[in-house]
């Protein structure tokens, strides 16, 4: 009875979790955070696939489900230049050792009323939540996955600025993207008067490989390379034309897992520019769709299944607040089970190297 209490305020957790902590953003829609308390099942999937593969990424294959997570390294003020590397491909990005972080960032799939703001937003269907670890502010970003239909951006708000609502909505990412594809979007808020902000987005992958990351290895990817215009207003007089370019590595099931944004310009920084408002490496993040239940006396783990992978490793613990994880079991397919007892178990589960 004790298990199933345990998974019912999993349930609980995911659903109502709130919290005051951080957000830190760097212009108009750009979110720039993450940290947070652990959740109580923890996942990090992820597989490997021959270098010179060549994949498809699907606005559907970004985390929308409540209760997914990630975490990444933040490292600032940064020369990128070593690491964008050319377009094309087959290529191979390490980012496992280099640059060293300044701190880690957290984002969590939360419910859309997470936060108290969803009425400036009524028609996003779930947000990403942004914590970092060194920051006191927390940032929301709204959006719907309408299936087979890319995935819409309604806006932000954070504890500093309050909320930034696009009108109307932009597709970010297109329902499927490839090597090569090429997509562009236009957003307009009033949000802050006397203040207008006009940003037109463009898009393209512009490379597709192999990304290293650190403490998950080798994943396939393709590289997107986007500019951001954007125009202030104030009064509908322009006043003002910034900048911004991001490279961004997309990984099926995850999303994107390394992100090198430029400092903001009033010129268009170069396609291999050499300062970095920031660099964000994935070193952690749950598999889509993992599920916990129990079904006749049994504690049943499901999870979506990582393309090419020999299999997995779940691991057990009965108090977070110690490290001496054990090994349960190492299966080959993405579900697995165990008797339900009394006893407070909590799981993470890992594909093998």
């Amino acid at each position: 009875m004790n298990s199933f209490i345990t998974l019912q305020n999993l349930i609980l957790f995911l659903e109502n979790y709130d919290a005051s902590m951080n957000i830190l953003r760097q212009l108009a829609h750009k979110p720039v955070i993450a940290l947070l308390p652990c959740l109580w099942l923890w996942v990090a999937v992820f597989g490997c696939l021959p270098a010179n593969a060549q994949i498809t990424f699907t606005a559907s294959e970004m985390f929308a489900v409540i209760g997914e997570y990630s975490q990444e390294y933040i490292s600032t003020n940064t020369n990128p230049s070593t690491m964008i590397g050319p377009t094309g491909g087959p290529q191979v990005w390490d980012f496992s050792q280099a640059p060293p972080q300044d701190y880690v960032r957290r984002l969590d799939i939360v419910l859309p009323t997470d936060g108290g703001h969803q009425a400036s937003f009524p028609n996003a269907t779930y947000a990403e939540r942004y914590t970092d670890e060194v920051s006191i502010f927390q940032e929301w970003d709204y959006y719907n996955l309408p299936t087979n239909a890319g995935r819409i951006y309604y806006g932000t708000y954070d504890t500093n600025g309050g909320a930034v609502v696009w009108s109307p909505p932009g597709t970010d990412i297109p329902a499927i993207v490839g090597y090569g594809s090429n997509w562009s979007y236009n957003l307009t808020t009033t949000s802050i008067p006397p203040y207008t902000f006009n940003d037109t987005v463009t898009a393209g992958v512009d490379a597709y490989g192999t990304v290293v990351l650190p403490q998950i290895g080798q994943v396939q990817a393709l590289r997107v390379n986007e500019l951001t215009e954007e125009q202030e207003l104030i009064d509908s007089f322009p006043v003002e034309t910034y900048y911004i370019r991001e490279y961004f590595w997309l990984v099926p099931g995850i999303g994107k897992v390394v992100d090198i944004v430029s400092d903001t310009s009033s010129t268009q920084p170069p396609a291999n520019f050499t300062s970095a408002y920031e660099v964000r490496r994935v070193f952690e993040a749950s598999p889509a769709g993992l599920q916990i239940q129990v079904q006749n006396g049994l504690a049943i783990l499901n999870w979506l299944p990582a393309t090419g992978v020999p299999g997995y490793q779940v691991q057990g613990i009965g108090d977070l607040s110690t490290t001496n994880r054990q090994i349960l079991a190492s299966p080959s397919s993405n579900s697995w089970s165990e008797a339900a007892t009394a006893a407070q178990r909590f799981y993470h589960v890992f594909i093998e190297p």
